[in-house]
């Protein structure tokens, strides 16, 4: 009788385990839309695999099979579960698309242009309210195969699951806005929740976009953009510190951490008038456009794994305090390059080091 009872436990468990993806898969999300759920939705679901091909009923040996699949690795260590497959496909792929949240902002629509220029991957667009899928693109280059998914609240965790499913990585590309969250509920907590999103999806590559400074609370540019934004630095700062938190352990998925300077419009004037330092030492302006090709270009370089590093215009760049002076590059060197395109970012990111080789909070001491 204990065996029966036993057992029957263990198939209810595995018809839970096994129908669980497919009740919560893209197929449904339709479904849950009309219900009123506030899961995101899909404008064009050409990059989602599972619904281009949804299953229609799952029969006694797909039970089994996907029962026991799902009961075997639900007490894997996470980085077991979330390590990336050999034979997965190529990242960046339609099949493992990079997914930029925060597209429809100023610098994540940049990030999205940047992909299509570039040519041959998979993109995913995810927005918090409605958007028009035209806007993503331009006249050159229209946005016609971007997968847009709208509803995605990085304040909210039950609208990030669909939005990286399948993913290779993500950029974040959110910050506080009027009408998108405080600094506390954007920069904080909604970096906290997209890591956790990106872990437990087993997305390859995670890319944050934060600023330079957020550890310089003397520093004028701290001081003022605090007091202009309600605070926002300390929060950036935050942020980052629970983004380091919830990978301790992870290999095989990994983050990177961008500081940029002051954002400002324009054309993008290449790698090879960019500067990256580390420790948060310096700084100087940088276009957008520049900022999206490093993000962009930060997802498929190793060197930038599990690194935090700051990125500004090469020309003119200042310490954040005269007292910083001789320490602004103390911590990895003075990153720059004569070199253009992918090359010259090849280049600009040698030699980082990782966050586990000094403290990003305060650089130039070291560990």
């Amino acid at each position: 009788k204990g065996m029966a009872s036993r057992l029957s436990l263990l198939l209810l468990l595995t018809f839970a385990t096994a129908t669980h993806g497919f009740l919560s898969g893209p197929l449904f999300v339709g479904v849950h839309s009309l219900r009123g759920s506030k899961v995101p939705r899909r404008a064009n679901t050409n990059i989602c695999m599972q619904a281009q091909n949804p299953p229609t009923n799952v029969n006694r040996r797909q039970f089994f099979t996907l029962g026991g699949a799902a009961l075997s690795t639900a007490f894997l260590p996470i980085d077991v579960k979330s390590a990336v497959a050999e034979d997965a496909p190529k990242l960046g792929s339609s099949r493992r698309p990079v997914v930029v949240i925060g597209a429809a902002g100023k610098t994540g629509l940049e990030c999205v242009r940047v992909l299509l220029a570039n040519g041959g991957y998979g993109i995913r667009a995810a927005v918090r309210g409605e958007y028009a899928k035209e806007k993503l693109g331009t006249e050159e280059l229209p946005a016609d195969d971007v997968d847009l998914v709208t509803g995605v609240d990085v304040r909210r965790p039950e609208t990030l699951a669909d939005a990286v499913a399948g993913a290779g990585a993500v950029i974040f590309a959110a910050s506080a806005s009027s009408k998108g969250g405080k600094a506390s509920e954007v920069d904080d907590i909604g970096v906290e929740n997209v890591a956790k999103a990106c872990i437990s999806a087993g997305v390859e590559r995670l890319v944050v976009i934060s600023s330079v400074a957020v550890t310089r609370p003397n520093s004028f540019a701290f001081k003022f953009t605090n007091f202009a934004t309600g605070g926002i630095m300390d929060k950036k700062v935050a942020g980052e510190a629970k983004l380091r938190q919830a990978y301790k352990g992870q290999t095989k998925l990994s983050y990177t951490v961008l500081r940029p300077g002051g954002l400002q419009g324009g054309a993008a004037v290449g790698p090879n008038n960019l500067q990256i330092t580390q420790g948060d030492t310096s700084y100087q302006d940088i276009n957008r456009k520049d900022l999206a090709e490093v993000a962009v270009e930060a997802v498929f370089a190793p060197a930038t794994h599990f690194t935090t590093f700051e990125v500004y215009n090469r020309k003119d760049a200042k310490p954040l305090q005269d007292d910083l002076k001789p320490s602004m590059y103390a911590v990895s060197g003075q990153h720059t390059t004569d070199k253009t395109g992918r090359a010259g970012f090849v280049e600009l990111f040698a030699g980082l080091k990782t966050d586990a080789e000094y403290d990003p909070n305060n650089g130039y001491n070291g560990k």
